[in-house]
């Protein structure tokens, strides 16, 4: 199996990184808060699909901690990238030959900025619903899928490479589903189709994915939204399957109640992933001619309540200073 290292071990990089250590692969997760707790406790996994607990773990609680990897598991919110993009900076080596960034996040063109570093580049999409309880405990609530696809310089399909098959062999072992796309973009925008009507709903309507489909007026709403998404997907050449949006909406009904990443991160006060997963998709809409006036409703809502957080955190930190 491969080595990795799990840089962001919260609901998302901690359940792939606990289910592959399970699994007998080589894991580092870089913990820089609540380390101790991990050391101590080590990690648990509790899921519909049974608990893993694994009772000793390789933490580091810094960047100078890790040792070199064959895939760099990156599953921060896209507000961290500049921090991790900073501790990376000079730490290549980190990276063995053959090896590669796996860029698991929201939004799209995300990647660019890593392949900066002059590291290869693998995006990574968590079909998954989970959450980090504590620095020790994730837990899984439904799904687990992901999809992954090779970052090329001008976003052409890149293909199926052999370490996309290498690390779909470990997830295999781990009993997760992978999915390997030849053309990342393409599976971005299909992410997207639910992550834009989703998130920012559950924001602006302060509900979970439950309650956003119980009312047929919101199913009516996320309709449109998704059906701009298709039509700026199409303008790019990534034409998406047309049962896409009925799959989509029968697949959230169905799924355990939750709450989105996004409306996790509001309702803590944390910075939003508004660029990546809203204002990325209206730019490259806009310069492909394609209207999204819904999308770009609800990009200005959540927008306001980011900035109205941040100026309240700000105002707090001033206070407290």
């Amino acid at each position: 199996m491969l080595r990795y290292a799990v840089v962001g071990s919260g609901a998302v990089g901690g359940f792939y990184g606990i289910r592959l250590a399970a699994a007998g692969a080589d894991v580092q997760f870089l913990v820089r808060r609540g380390a101790a707790v991990v050391r101590d406790r080590g990690l648990t996994l509790t899921s519909p699909e049974g608990t893993l607990h694994l009772p000793s773990v390789r933490v580091a609680g810094s960047w100078d901690q890790l040792e070199p990897v064959d895939v760099l598991l990156v599953a921060v919110k896209a507000t961290a990238n500049p921090d991790v993009l900073a501790n990376l900076a000079g730490r290549t080596g980190l990276v063995a030959p053959g090896g590669a960034v796996l860029l698991v996040q929201n939004g799209i063109g995300v990647e660019g900025s890593y392949a900066a570093t002059g590291l290869p580049v693998l995006g990574g999409l968590a079909f998954l619903c989970s959450q980090r309880r504590d620095p020790a405990h994730i837990a899984h609530l439904d799904f687990g899928a992901l999809t992954i696809g090779a970052h090329t310089t001008g976003e052409a399909p890149g293909g199926i490479t052999p370490l996309m098959e290498a690390i779909a062999a470990d997830l295999a072992a781990a009993r997760t589903e992978a999915h390997l796309d030849p053309d990342l973009v393409r599976a971005r925008w299909r992410k997207l189709m639910w992550n834009v009507p989703f998130n920012p709903l559950s924001v602006i309507l302060d509900a979970t994915t439950d309650l956003l489909m119980a009312d047929p007026d919101t199913v009516a709403l996320v309709t449109r939204v998704m059906q701009e998404v298709a039509a700026a997907a199409a303008a790019e050449g990534r034409e998406l399957p047309g049962t896409l949006i009925a799959d989509l909406l029968a697949a959230t009904a169905a799924m355990t109640p939750y709450a989105t990443s996004m409306k996790l991160d509001a309702d803590a006060g944390r910075p939003l992933e508004v660029d990546v997963m809203l204002a990325e998709p209206l730019r490259r809409a806009a310069r492909t001619g394609v209207p999204m006036p819904t999308v770009a409703a609800l990009h200005d809502q959540v927008a306001f309540l980011d900035r109205r957080a941040r100026a309240v955190g700000a105002a707090g930190q001033s206070a407290a200073v």
